[in-house]
């Protein structure tokens, strides 16, 4: 078998993204328009709630921040403003609603489809390009995974990996001697630093990294790129945040401090959460556990081309230190849930396409049936039939369990908050609703309260770290709500069983996994 890389086998000299730009952008249509049919079915996610309540007010009436029982407060636990805003500004245009708000998460996935394969043509060639939006969308196993699902909801993650890819297809850029793609690639950086916070740490392992071997290559140029799109990223960060919040925040408002929410998610050191990570690693990321040595192994054999400073090989690195960092911490430190591993899984996709480019010879399927067929009759078995075999089978799983696992959720149609919360609409103007289901925050018209920022600390240890005991001390009834509804998060998570099992609310309606209760006085 060659083991020659397919960036030394076929050098992109004219990658397919500006070759094919028409049938790119067609490309780019088609997965908008398929990812925006049933937008609004699927159920609203607990996260999501609170991006869209504060994108929703933002959008009306300028008040970036939320409502508790009808009166301004400052935001708390939704995503970053590089987020909430763009998804507060499709409101202004196309109104507030559910699939209104999903619509910047569903172009942000296709921009990360879109630049994976850019950064793919550059890095290897036009075929491995081709074969990462393959690997993209029929190798992402896990639901909390696939770009295209990530994307149909209103989170942090895909907007992030689009900026963070953005930058990567920059700094390429400035390392082939366009020194000014230095300030859109620091930029980029800068808006993917705020966007998420774990993506800081591996940010500054990839790009730290990427110059400590510059730097011992003597290759002072490509130190000097990565330095000043590092330093730069640092600045638009800080100043990003200063200003926008500044801007976006009244001071006056009151404020909901919390402490401790990250640490319950970044450094969880209990053997069960590490034999859960291993797991969902093994399981949902297996392309990329098995791809990734050989990106590093690649690596080794182009060293002399990280000598000579080609740009592919230095960005090859940066991404490759950028995702093994991440899994890295979220083998040994996170609390191990799929989602955590998203970005870099996405990020693996040309690895994974290349592998398989490598494994296959140029995606040769006739040489392929032809091993599988000497190997399977015993005619004249080989290595090379065994490897056609492994990756028969690689891609075999990966896709049969993506097809089973993914796909039901375009179909999903839920609206059972969308019910409830016309329910409670229907119900005399300023009668006072108690709940910590936030998706229902978006939806309701009446005053509603819910508890502080800070209980959703004891709530993530009871969820997150399987501590039923861990404390969590709430007395909704010093809120006089009329009515409680309960739904998935708090039942799962017994925030108002108490209150409950003391008999001061009745059920009086269930729908779906809700519940809605009366206060009885």
């Amino acid at each position: 078998m060659n083991h020659v890389p397919p960036s030394v086998l076929e050098p992109p000299t004219q990658p397919l993204a500006r070759r094919h730009l028409l049938a790119w952008a067609i490309f780019g249509l088609l997965i908008v328009a398929l990812s925006l049919w049933n937008l609004d079915g699927p159920a609203m996610w607990w996260d999501e709630g609170w991006t869209l309540s504060v994108a929703s007010h933002w959008a009306t009436d300028g008040l970036y921040g939320r409502l508790r029982d009808g009166l301004p407060a400052q935001p708390g636990l939704e995503a970053s403003f590089t987020t909430t805003i763009p998804v507060g500004l499709t409101m202004r245009l196309l109104g507030v609603g559910l699939w209104q708000g999903r619509v910047f998460g569903v172009i942000c996935a296709t921009a990360v489809i879109l630049l994976l394969a850019a950064l793919a043509a550059r890095l290897y060639n036009h075929h491995v390009a081709i074969a990462t939006v393959g690997v993209t969308l029929l190798m992402s196993i896990h639901p909390q995974i696939h770009p295209i699902l990530q994307g149909r909801q209103v989170l942090a993650e895909m907007p992030m990996l689009a900026y963070l890819l953005a930058s990567y297809l920059c700094l390429w850029w400035a390392l082939t001697w366009r020194w000014f793609a230095v300030i859109p690639a620091a930029l980029f950086l800068g808006i993917a630093w705020v966007s998420k916070a774990q993506t800081a740490p591996f940010l500054m392992v990839s790009l730290g990294s990427t110059i400590l071997v510059a730097l011992i290559a003597r290759r002072w140029r490509i130190a000097l790129i990565c330095a000043a799109s590092l330093a730069g990223a640092y600045v638009v960060a800080v100043m990003l945040s200063q200003f926008a919040y500044a801007q976006l925040i009244d001071p006056k408002l009151p404020a909901d401090p919390v402490t401790g929410l990250l640490g319950m998610i970044a450094v969880v050191l209990t053997p069960f959460h590490r034999a859960y990570a291993l797991r969902n690693l093994l399981i949902s990321g297996l392309p990329t556990v098995l791809a990734l040595p050989w990106g590093l192994w690649m690596l080794w054999h182009d060293r002399i081309l990280g000598r000579t400073a080609a740009p592919s090989w230095y960005v090859r690195f940066a991404l490759l230190a950028f995702i093994g960092s991440w899994l890295a911490w979220f083998l040994l430190l996170s609390v191990g849930v799929p989602r955590y591993m998203a970005p870099p899984i996405v990020i693996s996709s040309p690895f994974v396409a290349a592998w398989l480019y490598d494994l296959t010879e140029g995606f040769a399927l006739d040489v392929q049936v032809k091993r599988l067929v000497d190997l399977l009759t015993l005619r004249r078995p080989s290595r090379a039939g065994l490897l056609s075999l492994l990756t028969l089978l690689i891609v075999t799983v990966a896709v049969c369990l993506t097809g089973m696992t993914s796909p039901r959720y375009f179909f999903e149609e839920d609206r059972s908050a969308q019910r409830v919360a016309a329910l409670l609409n229907a119900l005399p103007p300023g009668t006072r609703i108690e709940t910590y289901e936030s998706e229902l925050h978006f939806l309701l018209k009446q005053p509603y309260t819910f508890p502080p920022d800070q209980v959703h600390v004891g709530l993530g240890l009871r969820s997150l770290l399987v501590d039923k005991q861990a404390p969590v001390v709430y007395d909704p009834l010093r809120n006089d709500p009329a009515y409680l509804v309960v739904g998935r998060f708090t039942r799962e998570n017994d925030l108002y069983t108490p209150v409950l099992a003391s008999g001061a609310f009745r059920l009086v309606q269930k729908d779906g996994l809700y519940e809605v209760y009366a206060r009885v006085r």
